[in-house]
Order: C-alpha cells, then sequence, then structure tokens
C-alpha cells in the first residue's frame, strides 16, 4: 500500500503530564536493523522524537495485549521488510511482552520525493490450538468473521535517509524553510503500523463512499471521504485538544508542518479495535508539546509510502 505524505500545518500544546491516564501499552523501538546509523552515534537524539511520537498513541491506547511466547512446539514466527534493506525478515520462535508492541526502525534510499514507509508486521505460526488461538493478544475480534479488531505484534518503519530536507527539531512550529518534519512522518508511520490502512478490520469498513466507521462517521457527520484505501481525503481537518488541524492520516502533509494525531484519526483507530480514551491534554499557544498461517499472514506485512510534494 502505497502512502503519499508532503508535510502540513502544525499546533504547539502543553501536555498536562499529571493528569494523563496510565499507558495500557508500550511501543518498543528496535534498531537492530539499523545498520545505517539513522538512529544511533551521532544521531542517537533522533531516538527520543521517536518515542514523544510514539506517546501520542501509548498516553490514549487502553487496550491490554496478552503476551506471545514461542516454547517448545509453539513456534511463532514474525515476519517484516528489513527497514535498511527491505528484504523479508523473518524471526522464528519469537516472543512478545504482554503490552508491548515492538517496531523495527531503519532508513535506507526511497528515492526522490520519499519520506518513509512502513505499516505492521505478518506471522506465520504452529502449535498447539490454544496457542494458536491466543495469537489475536486477546483482542478477539481480530478472529471473528469479519475482523472486528486488531491485535499486532508490532511492525516496521523506513525512513528516507537520502531526503536532505528533514526537520529533525522538537521545538513547534518547524524551525527552517522548506524542512520536512520527522516527528508528523513517524506519527503518521505509526497511524500505519497500527492499522490505520493496514488492518482488515479497517479495510472491512472501507466502501464506495467512505469509510463507515461508527465513531469516525459519528465524529465527522457522515461517511468520512477517503483519497484511497488507506487514508483520509487530503485536506480534512479535526481537532487535537480542541483546536483545528489537518488530519494526520490524509495522504500528505506540506513542508514547514507539525501534525499531531487527530481525533478523527484517533476515531479511526477506534473502529479498528483499539480502546481509545478521551483526550486530556489543554493546548496553550507557543508552548512545546512535551511528551514518547500454520497461520501465516492472518495480517501480512504491510507497506505505507510517504512522498513529499513540493
Amino acid at each position: 500500500m502505497k502512502l503519499n505524505i508532503t508535510l502540513c500545518a502544525a499546533l504547539t500544546f502543553a501536555a498536562l503530564v499529571n493528569s494523563q491516564p496510565a499507558s495500557a501499552i508500550s511501543i518498543i523501538f528496535d534498531y537492530s536493523y539499523d545498520s545505517s546509523g539513522f538512529f544511533t552515534g551521532a544521531n542517537a537524539s533522533r531516538q527520543t522524537l521517536l518515542n514523544q511520537a510514539a506517546s501520542e498513541f501509548t498516553s490514549r491506547i487502553q487496550d491490554n495485549l496478552t503476551a506471545i511466547t514461542s516454547s517448545g512446539s509453539n513456534s511463532y514466527n514474525a515476519n517484516f521488510s528489513n527497514p535498511t534493506t527491505g528484504a523479508l525478515v523473518t524471526l522464528n520462535n519469537y516472543s512478545v511482552a504482554s503490552n508491548a508492541l515492538i517496531v523495527y526502525v531503519g532508513a535506507q534510499n526511497l528515492g526522490s520525493g520519499t519520506l518513509g514507509e512502513g505499516g505492521p508486521g505478518g506471522y506465520g505460526a504452529s502449535g498447539s490450538s490454544q496457542f494458536i488461538s491466543s495469537l489475536d493478544r486477546g483482542q478477539t475480534g481480530a478472529n471473528s468473521n469479519p475482523n472486528t479488531d486488531f491485535g499486532p505484534w508490532g511492525g516496521a518503519i523506513t525512513f528516507n535517509n537520502a531526503q536532505s530536507n528533514w526537520y529533525f527539531g522538537s521545538t513547534d512550529p518547524v524551525q527552517g524553510s522548506g524542512l520536512f518534519d520527522f516527528y508528523s512522518v513517524a506519527v503518521h508511520e505509526l497511524g500505519h503500523v497500527l492499522g490505520f490502512g493496514t488492518a482488515n478490520s479497517f479495510a472491512n469498513l472501507v466502501g464506495n463512499s467512505g469509510f463507515t466507521g461508527n465513531a469516525s462517521d459519528a465524529l465527522y457527520g457522515g461517511v468520512v471521504p477517503l483519497a484511497d484505501n488507506g487514508h483520509w481525503q487530503q485536506g480534512l481537518t479535526s481537532t487535537v485538544n480542541g483546536v483545528s488541524q489537518e488530519v494526520a492520516m490524509d495522504p500528505s502533509i506540506a513542508a514547514g508542518t507539525r501534525k499531531h494525531f487527530t481525533e478523527l484519526d484517533f476515531a479511526a483507530l477506534k473502529d479498528t479495535g483499539w480502546q481509545i480514551s478521551a483526550p486530556t491534554a489543554v493546548p496553550v499557544p507557543a508552548a512545546a508539546w512535551l511528551f514518547a498461517s500454520g497461520i501465516a499472514g492472518l495480517f501480512g506485512f504491510a507497506r505505507s509510502r510517504a512522498t513529499q510534494i513540493a
């Protein structure tokens, strides 16, 4: 699946950290395939930005994900696209702790205009019927027909290390002319890892007229128009803590702009099966955002691509 992401408008907020609900899940970034050093050494500060982007989700998602534990004849084999080479990686006898999502990140030359791509991982599994039935991570609707929930182990995101106009700052608005905001792209790609446009439970709500999820349609006031099967129509707006912003999950984001995950974006995750809590942050102008088959291919690795548009 391809994503066209041109960089877009930004807001500035201060989070009331003490009033945030306790996180039910954690997003853990794994840099073991980052052989280009995009996130290590002198570039280690970029890991902080990724964790800040992840906190937009972990502060709101309240699902309890059961552990996946390979042992003996019970084998879970995770697969994903190597974020540095693009080759398929399969990790045999894979295990994931409860309430954890593992996201492999790295960088490669994605070509002119492309900022990043990513999505959830796939898997193969064998073992007892009890083990196989546990692989939905406690999200029973993930195995229903049609799927109404989503229980991934994680996934992978690749960023373009040939892009010279990245903005890696934490200051919002973006400082500098013609720069593309890394934070915004990370938020967008994490949305795809979590199933926006990539989960079967999302795809089952895509119709000829748009997205028919109950939470999304109630918030929008009707069927939400789509640009393609994995993105809102370009230019849709929603709110972040009551302040209007272009949605994070439309196909493009303009240079010089920061996007956060809006209420309409979160409504789509709710329709995909995630339990979403109410926001608790309060917008404060000119402040910084303070926060981080066996069964083969029940959900296969899906790639979404972000392309820069002048």
